[in-house]
């Protein structure tokens, strides 16, 4: 299974239907119902998520990426040795740090990169790996597939105080307590809740 998140609602790409009475279902959808999925949700707001079944899951997933100029980035999860979580708030949004992958650069050492650079928190060691996140977006009339890889991090510290990278639009970095408490989760995109719930 594929998870993309499209104007923060997400398209599946599965072989059976999940059974959700709240998904829109498309079966082997062609390429023009690939390309209008992110107007078909632009025009109906109450759609909670799109299911794109397919027989041939891999083909359909490769047509749809083959649509999208892909950009890779990676971003921790960290966690304080008094198992808090960092958060960041950017453009109105809680988030976590993370950014572009830059040449020559391995994923693992990007993500650590832009912890430090958005937040300022340094003494920090990769744990697991998490995995992946999926999201679309425009610029500059191009559309763009975000793929961002995921880590889980451990900070040396306790709540060190971060410094916002304000460049980045991020006005606050805070530590806090897990489980992460529904005022910050609602505030934040919604495929950051299943990396933060891995830790639990």
């Amino acid at each position: 299974m594929y998870e993309v998140y499209m104007l923060n609602r997400p398209v599946l790409f599965i072989e059976k239907w999940t059974g959700s009475d709240s998904s829109f279902v498309i079966h082997e959808p062609d390429n023009k119902g690939l390309k209008d999925l992110a107007q078909m949700l632009r025009m109906h707001p109450h759609i909670v998520q799109i299911e794109l079944i397919s027989d041939d899951l891999e083909a359909l997933w490769m047509r749809y990426c083959l649509m999208y100029r892909e950009v890779l980035a990676a971003g921790c999860v960290v966690e304080n040795n008094t198992n808090d979580i960092l958060w960041i708030e950017r453009n109105g949004k809680w988030d976590l740090p993370k950014g572009k992958v830059e040449k020559f650069e391995s994923i693992e050492e990007a993500a650590i990169r832009e912890v430090q650079e958005e937040t300022g928190i340094t003494g920090l060691s990769i744990a697991s790996d998490l995995g992946k996140t999926y999201h679309t977006y425009d610029e500059n009339g191009t559309p763009v597939l975000k793929t961002t890889f995921w880590f889980h991090a451990r900070h040396d510290g306790g709540k060190t105080t971060g410094t916002p990278q304000s460049q980045e639009g991020i006005t606050s970095v805070q530590w806090h307590q897990q489980p992460t408490e529904n005022r910050i989760l609602e505030r934040a995109y919604p495929s950051l809740t299943n990396l933060v719930q891995k830790l639990h």
